[in-house]
């Protein structure tokens, strides 16, 4: 009988052979410079509040 420890586990969670993803670590450059407001989308866009650039760094 084998053992499975945690990093098996992880290892098994992948589908496919794809790693199961999710949110990027860092919505920072997601964020309106100017006001604050979150951006969604792909970037550069104009803020949905304020009409400022929004561009990824």
């Amino acid at each position: 009988m084998s053992t499975h420890d945690d990093a098996d586990s992880i290892d098994d969670a992948a589908i496919g052979g794809n790693p199961i993803g999710g949110d990027p670590a860092c919505w920072l450059e997601q964020v309106c410079p100017e006001c604050g407001a979150f951006v969604p989308g792909e970037l550069p866009a104009t803020c949905w509040r304020c009409d400022t650039l929004v561009a990824p760094s």
